[in-house]
């Protein structure tokens, strides 16, 4: 079995199930340029597909935080980072559903991967209290998923052509900011966001 073709496969289902998300194997594999028997050959399943492609989209996004994350750089600028980097990938990594709370069935790869990236979440939003770019009293669970629920609608957004690329990152950054962020944040938020449109 090919990699290559493995690779292929998962992202034409990525675009196909970013079309219609309740895409029937059918439609997947023609949507993939194979046959139903070759995606079989690839993947048991439908639910197997959609864990390879939560895996891919976990991978996607440690390829890009984990830099990040593992700088020298102040939290803020990591946020800015990260949010910037994360928003055009949309398609691989909306599609998955992949800040989706996996279920107790999950396979436990997609499980790990979902944790580990809610263990830098929470990471992340600890340093931007310690740091004051946040209200301290804002629990970490809510900066956690208010961040990954805005990330997520810029996703969306982005790929229904409601809102440009380049404009979403700081849509969103303004929205969390504004909502959780202390007055010199605000301050700095506005300079970047200047010298970045």
């Amino acid at each position: 079995m090919s990699q290559d073709t493995k690779e292929r496969i998962i992202k034409l289902s990525i675009e196909c199930l970013a079309q219609n998300v309740n895409a029937g194997i059918d439609e997947i594999a023609r949507a993939a340029g194979v046959g139903r028997a070759t995606l079989y050959r690839y993947f048991t399943s439908r639910a197997d597909l959609i864990n390879a492609i939560k895996l891919a989209a976990g991978e996607e996004l440690q390829a890009v935080i984990k830099p990040i994350l593992e700088s020298q750089l102040p939290a803020r600028d990591k946020l800015v980072n990260i949010v910037t980097r994360l928003v055009p990938l949309g398609a691989s990594l909306n599609v998955s559903a992949y800040f989706d709370h996996p279920s107790k069935e999950a396979e436990p790869r997609v499980k790990a991967s979902y944790l580990r990236h809610l263990a830098q979440a929470r990471k992340l939003a600890q340093a931007l209290k310690d740091e004051g770019v946040v209200s301290p009293e804002i629990p970490l669970v809510w900066l956690v998923a208010s961040l990954d629920s805005l990330i997520f609608c810029a996703w969306e957004k982005v790929e229904s052509g409601d809102i440009a690329s380049k404009q979403a990152p700081w849509l969103l950054l303004r929205t969390f900011l504004t909502g959780h962020g202390t007055r010199d944040t605000l301050t700095w938020l506005n300079k970047k966001e200047e010298i970045n449109q």
